[in-house]
């Protein structure tokens, strides 16, 4: 969820970089002045935004073609989302300190494919408060308070 945010949110940045089209044909090409734009704005920049923007991008290069085209989803959908929605689940994702989100994604990650796709079909056919009591009970979000003692999580339970 780092992740997309991070994108979404250098996405919006870069956006009027590209919106805005040379006027006249006599300079030099927009690519060069799209490149010229975003090195400004790169430049004006907090260390700690370039830092996020760097491992976002060395996210993206360390992905599959189809995580690609997962994410291109998931950002249109984001899009088309009303912007409470997203600022709550902004909130929400911010307030899971960063080991715990990246222990919770290693656990996800480590789910075989099937395991995963019976996760979103359940996930899917349930109500908001039974999602958040199943993914506490199983592990996939933290437990406010409490830390886990080893370095990964405890596996779920096979069904």
């Amino acid at each position: 969820m780092k992740t997309l945010i991070a994108i979404i949110l250098t996405s919006l940045t870069a956006l009027p970089l590209w919106a805005n089209p040379p006027q006249d044909s006599q300079g030099p090409p927009e690519s060069a002045q799209r490149e010229t734009r975003m090195l400004e704005h790169f430049l004006k920049m907090k260390p700690v935004d370039l830092v996020n923007l760097r491992q976002t991008i060395e996210r993206i290069e360390r992905m599959t073609p189809e995580e690609k085209e997962k994410m291109r989803k998931r950002v249109g959908e984001l899009d088309q989302m009303r912007p409470e929605r997203v600022k709550a689940m902004r909130e929400r994702f911010e307030s899971i300190p960063r080991e715990k989100r990246e222990a919770m994604r290693q656990r996800w990650l480590e789910l075989p494919p099937e395991e995963r796709q019976k996760w979103h079909q359940k996930r899917r056919a349930m109500s908001t408060e039974e999602r958040q009591e199943v993914f506490n009970e199983r592990g996939f979000l933290p437990t406010p308070g409490k830390a886990h003692k080893s370095k990964k999580p405890p596996r779920p339970p096979e069904e």
